[in-house]
């Protein structure tokens, strides 16, 4: 594409397989005009969105976050493909969801888990950040609400997001001397085939697990069944585009009742938003083994 040039923005995202927020984003940045690099770690997942836009303004890269030699490989494209106007928006949006109580957590998934949504994300906007700062550009960081509230079942995939959400923040304050924005998008319920993508859509608990009894209720979880308030992709994905064109920075909430959690947990007391958090999600229904 010779003529990558002529356009204003670039933006790349990371994590853009089909039905997911990444291909979302991906979709109204470039309705908003911009040059979009979608990236996966399986480019085939994300082709369909050629079928949805001019081919002149899309271009699908493969990048796995948590390769140092793919980063690599992307960053190169990119810088070539920019003929040297930088990069306006890096979107970090790879990562997966795990469900399983802490005593029965495999370490080495809860390891794999961070390794794509939180190192991936520092690894990327380390590498890319060259690109940022010559573009004064935007980094949106998507974490999600688990990265702010306590929720039972999802320990580990929460901790990763409230890390995220750390590093992020830092980020914003880090790179703010060189006018680039950092945005943590807190995302809420939204409808994506998130789920069906990760580890949790097999979900079985061990057969010596404390939590044998509500088993069904955290698969049900595991499987997202238990997300009410869901708002679809395009929604989510257009409003969070709009904050990031608008200019503001820091955190923005979005999806489901993620604008109402936020002001709950500050305004509610914590053991009060924790029981409404977890009616419904068995915490309530266990009781402490017998011994012999």
């Amino acid at each position: 594409m010779a003529n990558n040039v002529a356009y204003k923005n670039f933006v790349l995202i990371t994590g853009c397989s089909k039905g997911g927020l990444g291909y979302a984003l991906a979709e109204a940045f470039v309705n908003k005009g911009y040059f979009v690099f979608a990236t996966a770690r399986d480019p085939s997942k994300a082709r369909d969105l050629l079928s949805h836009s001019d081919r002149n303004n899309i271009r699908i890269l493969s990048l796995d976050v948590t390769s140092q030699e793919s980063i690599n490989d992307c960053f190169t494209h990119v810088e070539a493909a920019t003929a040297g106007r930088g990069l306006n928006v890096l979107v970090n949006n790879a990562g997966i969801g795990y469900v399983m109580p802490l005593l029965d957590t495999s370490i080495e998934e809860s390891k794999r888990l961070f390794e794509i949504n939180v190192w991936g994300m520092l690894a990327v906007t380390q590498k890319f950040s060259p690109l940022l700062i010559d573009a004064k550009g935007t980094i949106l960081n998507i974490s999600s609400l688990a990265g702010a509230v306590r929720m039972a079942w999802q320990g580990v995939y929460n901790s990763s997001k409230a890390s995220l959400t750390f590093l992020s923040e830092t980020l914003r304050i880090e790179m703010k001397p060189f006018g680039v924005r950092v945005v943590t998008a807190m995302v809420g319920e939204v409808a994506t085939e998130f789920y069906a993508h990760t580890q949790t859509s097999s979900f079985s608990l061990p057969k010596e697990s404390l939590y044998q009894e509500i088993r069904d209720i955290i698969g049900k979880q595991s499987r997202g069944e238990l997300q009410v308030d869901n708002e679809t992709a395009e929604s989510t994905a257009y409003k969070i585009v709009e904050d990031v064109v608008a200019g503001k920075t820091g955190q923005i909430w979005h999806g489901g009742v993620a604008g109402t959690a936020k002001y709950a947990s500050w305004l509610l007391p914590s053991r009060l938003f924790e029981w409404i958090l977890h009616r419904g999600r068995g915490v309530y229904d266990l009781k402490s083994p017998v011994s012999d």
